[in-house]
């Protein structure tokens, strides 16, 4: 994640780990999931790339085994 502090993607993802370690892959967590990425991207913007980083960050802590990503708008089939 490049939002213009380093710390910003570890904070990230030591928040999600934690609430994995508490929580399981339960709702708690996913909520704790929609909660970062409103505050990293308020409703009415582009989600794609902040979504897929997230995505990566769940994987990478084995959370799921794949994580889906999200095509960019341009690519995207109707």
């Amino acid at each position: 994640m490049q939002y213009g502090v380093h710390d910003l993607a570890d904070g990230v993802r030591t928040e999600l780990e934690a609430s994995y370690s508490k929580h399981g892959c339960g709702p708690e967590f996913w909520t704790t999931y929609q909660q970062v990425l409103e505050r990293l991207v308020p409703k009415g913007r582009s989600r794609t790339q902040v979504t897929n980083e997230l995505a990566l960050i769940i994987e990478q802590l084995g959370i799921v085994r794949r994580a889906q990503m999200v095509p960019p708008r341009t690519t995207r089939t109707r």
